[in-house]
């Protein structure tokens, strides 16, 4: 008997089961919010409060998760998660009332396909009552589900922390640094610093939007926006060029290797792009194809509004997927 060849799944199927798992409503993740809800860990008015277009991030992150551990499981003894804006573990979505994983929460429970998960865990915040959310959700976490996963938390703003999360990291770890600012908190020039201690160090950037209108303000003699701009990459104050700007952005931590995806909010405008830099190997990281393919027939092609009509069908809000949606 010829052997079927596997049918490749549609992208409603696959991100569905995603969505899932980040609000809570698979088996898994519904034990982790009960155990936040049972010691009065759930979501407060101190969490982040985000459109639905969020979660295609979180999304990306988790699917990389998977792709790089599995990876990574077969060279390296230790996995770092390197969070430089941590939050508070939990994501309100707004004028709804999902929740959603935090990215720093998320690596501590991940576990890949082959039951590999994060060895240590590095977050940075520097709000105090998110900060202090953070640690206490994830050392009750860590408890309860009996992890060995190191926890380092840091306390403060991220560009004075920089030597912190270098002390952290050793020469064989491998390594997924997410940068994930709200606008342009971060210079990105330091980040070097992080990167020296590891060859093996992978980076997710959230290149926000607002990036290149600043950039248009700087070349029409706006002294605070050019400032701005110094502060976050030093080698843009001199380009006038938009399109040269967003390469010099996406090479900062090397070859993007094509992985980037658009994230689109409930009107389909953009908010950001993800960029995705990766380790230089002899093979020439060919596991990357499967985030290209990801990113390009999912992360990007979806929306906060696509991805609000699904939450509502998880949850038991909604219709039927093909009602609204045609995958």
């Amino acid at each position: 008997m010829l052997n079927k060849k596997k049918k490749k799944k549609e992208p409603y199927d696959r991100i569905r089961p995603i969505l899932e798992y980040l609000t809570f409503a698979d088996s898994y993740t519904k034990r982790i919010r009960e155990i936040l809800k049972n010691n009065n860990l759930w979501i407060t008015n101190d969490d982040v409060s985000y459109g639905p277009h969020t979660l295609l991030k979180l999304a990306y992150l988790k699917y990389y998760f998977d792709i790089a551990l599995e990876i990574a499981k077969n060279y390296f003894k230790n996995y770092v998660f390197i969070d430089t804006f941590a939050g508070s573990g939990l994501v309100s979505i707004k004028d709804t009332e999902y929740v959603s994983l935090g990215s720093s929460l998320l690596a501590l429970i991940f576990k890949s396909r082959s039951g590999t998960s994060f060895s240590k865990i590095i977050g940075v915040e520097i709000e105090e009552n998110k900060f202090s959310l953070l640690y206490r959700r994830l050392n009750l976490i860590k408890k309860e589900l009996n992890l060995a996963t190191d926890i380092k938390l840091i306390k403060g703003d991220i560009n004075k922390k920089i030597d912190d999360i270098a002390n952290e990291i050793n020469q064989g770890d491998y390594g997924i640094l997410f940068v994930d600012p709200e606008g342009m908190e971060i210079s990105l020039g330091d980040l070097s610093k992080i990167l020296s201690r590891s060859k093996s160090i992978d980076v997710i950037l959230n290149q926000s939007e607002g990036v290149y209108r600043l950039l248009g303000k700087a070349q029409n003699g706006d002294s605070v926006s050019l400032k701005r701009l110094e502060q976050y990459l030093p080698t843009l104050s001199n380009v006038q060029d938009p399109e040269k700007a967003r390469d010099i952005l996406f090479t900062q931590f090397g070859k993007p290797i094509e992985a980037t995806a658009e994230i689109r909010d409930v009107n389909n405008s953009l908010k950001y792009e993800l960029v995705l830099r990766v380790r230089s190997t002899k093979s020439g990281a060919p596991w990357v194809k499967g985030m290209v393919e990801f990113a390009n027939n999912i992360t990007t092609k979806y929306n906060g509004k696509i991805v609000l009509d699904i939450l509502d069908q998880i949850h038991g809000k909604g219709g039927r997927i093909d009602d609204f949606f045609k995958p």
